[in-house]
């Protein structure tokens, strides 16, 4: 029993400061970039650790001083996030409201128009469970701030009101570009097929104008 214990021990203290770093370039505030590997952030992350190559020290960046950090996986897969601020639904009032502080949203479209992912791992807990669902926000390109337009998956609550919520996404966000806004209300969106639907609007409109 006290062998087993301490092997446990043994492969935990080897796993712990050997988190996964992947190549990135990180673009700073003042527009500069920095080429090397950092860890995957986290949407509350406020540090960034980096390194300039594998056997480099280890940095740790305010998330206050970068505003987009390009990952590539060793699949050569390409993700983009951003450090932005976020306009929240509020469930009860029905009301928007801006974050005090920013956070980093993975970019999964980026043209005329942008749209960001928040992916929310869950709790298991009994008093707050929440099932694992992800969230996606809008905003015209060249904002710092994405407004929320509808959950992907998650508790009952939120995964109701899709079509109703993009709509209200759509007069916060694009009310001045009225192909955009008129698009969208003659839409019906789903939960399921929500980011297809919205990505071919944006498609076939590139512009306000």
């Amino acid at each position: 029993m006290k062998k087993s214990i301490l092997i446990t021990i043994a492969v935990l203290f080897s796993t712990i400061g050997h988190a996964k770093y992947y190549k990135a370039i990180l673009y700073l505030v003042d527009g500069s970039p920095k080429t090397g590997l950092a860890e995957l952030v986290e949407d509350n992350e406020s540090k960034v650790y980096f390194r300039t190559d594998e056997n480099a020290k280890t940095e740790k960046i305010s998330s206050a001083e970068i505003s987009k950090i390009v990952y590539t996986y060793e699949s050569g897969q390409i993700i983009t996030m951003e450090y932005l601020y976020l306009t929240g639904l509020n469930v009860f009032s029905g009301n928007f409201s801006k974050s005090k502080n920013k956070y980093w949203f993975n970019i999964v479209y980026d043209k005329e128009f942008k749209i960001g992912k928040r992916y929310d791992k869950g709790s298991s807990k009994t008093n707050n469970f929440r099932s694992a669902n992800s969230s996606y926000f809008f905003e015209k390109k060249g904002s710092d701030d994405l407004v929320f337009g509808y959950n992907s998956m998650g508790n009952v609550l939120k995964s109701q009101g899709t079509d109703a919520r993009m709509k209200k996404m759509s007069k916060e966000v694009f009310g001045d570009c009225p192909k955009i806004s008129e698009a969208i209300e003659k839409e019906t969106f789903t939960t399921d097929n929500a980011l297809n639907q919205i990505i071919g609007i944006f498609d076939n409109i590139q512009n306000c104008k």
